[in-house]
């Protein structure tokens, strides 16, 4: 992958209520739009790469990638406390959210206005939503430690919980290419690997293996677009990057000995670089091959809790 490519879009957001568009290669900022109502906790880029969607306390921002507008074309704020997770489905149909008050809403991308047309109540704070490789289940997991497996198709959904005798949050949660595994990270740095089964009808999961990720709080997990690798971030100030064929630890990433929270974390399309985002304000990227910093965007005056990353060319 290069970083000059005019189509890749690096956008990066958190507490000091600015959202930047960031050049890849110049780490230079091209593009700050002003999010004033609330810190932003999750960013969506939507596949067409025509919006970004913002999400924040009772809000869900859409802003438009094709023009320099700073205003929100589409606000959706009938929501309750904070959103926290977005995605969008790859044959653009449909937005998914989930946030603290303990929903997952499906929202209509082709209604002539945006409206959550369906929804999903789970039994705590939703942390995390995964949208399966076959754009037919989402994958949620929610602060008691449980993870429901949603069939949107039959409207049907199912449970597995973690660990009944110490339970954690499950605080994100990844799913392959291939949609042969499925890797979910907890608040006790728990790393949690299922295997999948069922890939065009209903999908079982089978407990492969688990380690200890992190010593301290896990943030994200999150699979290589070549399926060899795993990332995970924490708040012990380290992204880890795991060979996803016995999940030994390759790399440690770490930047200093402060151990700033690193929140999340986005792979290119090659699996050449991981790019994370920090409480010390920073992004950073890294390079898969040799666990070393290559670039730094700095700009945020405040920690950074979320990004969006894409760098597919369209044909």
């Amino acid at each position: 992958m290069t970083l000059n490519s005019d189509n890749i879009l690096l956008v990066t957001a958190g507490y000091d209520r600015t959202i930047r568009f960031w050049q890849a290669n110049t780490a230079c900022v091209y593009r700050t739009i002003m999010h004033e109502d609330s810190p932003t906790n999750c960013l969506a880029i939507h596949p067409l790469k025509t919006l970004l969607a913002a999400g924040s306390y009772q809000h869900i921002k859409m802003y438009d990638l094709m023009s320099n507008n700073p205003n929100p074309v589409m606000k959706l704020d009938q929501l309750q406390k904070n959103i926290v997770t977005l995605g969008f489905s790859e044959d653009k149909h449909f937005m998914f959210s989930g946030g603290e008050d303990h929903c997952v809403r499906i929202w209509d991308m082709r209604a002539a206005k945006t409206k959550a047309n369906r929804q999903i109540s789970v039994g705590a704070a939703v942390n995390c939503v995964t949208l399966h490789p076959n754009q037919a289940e989402l994958l949620i997991g929610d602060q008691d430690g449980v993870i429901c497996r949603w069939d949107m198709a039959g409207d049907k959904h199912e449970k597995y919980i973690i660990d009944s005798n110490n339970p954690s949050a499950i605080r994100s949660i990844s799913i392959n290419r291939d949609a042969s595994m499925m890797a979910a990270v907890t608040s006790n740095g728990d790393c949690q690997i299922w295997s999948m089964t069922g890939f065009d009808s209903q999908t079982h999961l089978i407990r492969r293996t688990n380690f200890i990720a992190h010593k301290r709080y896990g943030l994200k997990c999150l699979f290589s677009p070549d399926m060899t690798l795993l990332a995970t971030t924490s708040a012990d100030g380290t992204a880890k990057i795991w060979r996803t064929s016995d999940f030994a630890c390759l790399y440690e990433l770490k930047h200093d000995r402060l151990q700033n929270w690193v929140w999340d974390c986005a792979f290119t399309s090659d699996s050449v670089f991981l790019i994370t985002v920090c409480s010390d304000g920073k992004a950073r990227l890294w390079s898969t091959e040799t666990g070393n910093v290559t670039k730094e965007y700095i700009g945020h005056q405040k920690p950074v809790t979320c990004l969006a990353f894409d760098d597919r060319i369209f044909r």
